[in-house]
């Protein structure tokens, strides 16, 4: 697993438990390096972004969201890394399928109770 963290957000701990999960569901995600940088989006409109340099992902997530919302958004801009790495590039399709699977995995994490503490 190559995850860090760096900007505003100081509890980390949660996003690790995220990744840790998502990478439990796509393994080969271990080969790559994701950075989850947490900063204010409000004047960008969104809760989070993903960028890719080569084969590290930089993933843009707003620091002032609920925990529910917080995980849901790095779990749907991880799943545009997975997007990324199969080469599926039409935005609509991406950004259905990122929708859909984090929602997926929110029930799922949510059925094991296990967004508070042990994702």
């Amino acid at each position: 697993m190559s995850v860090c963290f760096s900007g505003a957000y100081t509890d980390s701990e949660l996003a690790r438990k995220v990744y840790k999960f998502f990478e439990s569901k796509y393994t080969f995600m271990a080969y790559y390096v994701v950075e989850i940088y947490h900063c204010d989006l409000t004047d960008d409109n969104v809760k989070g972004w993903q960028e890719k340099n080569d084969e590290e992902f930089l993933l843009h997530i707003d620091a002032n969201l609920d925990e529910d919302e917080y995980i849901k958004t790095i779990l749907h801009e991880l799943v545009h890394c997975v997007q990324d790495i199969e080469g599926l590039s039409d935005n609509n399709a991406r950004e259905n399928q990122a929708y859909k699977f984090s929602l997926g995995f929110m029930v799922g994490v949510s059925q094991t109770e296990a967004s508070k503490v042990s994702l």
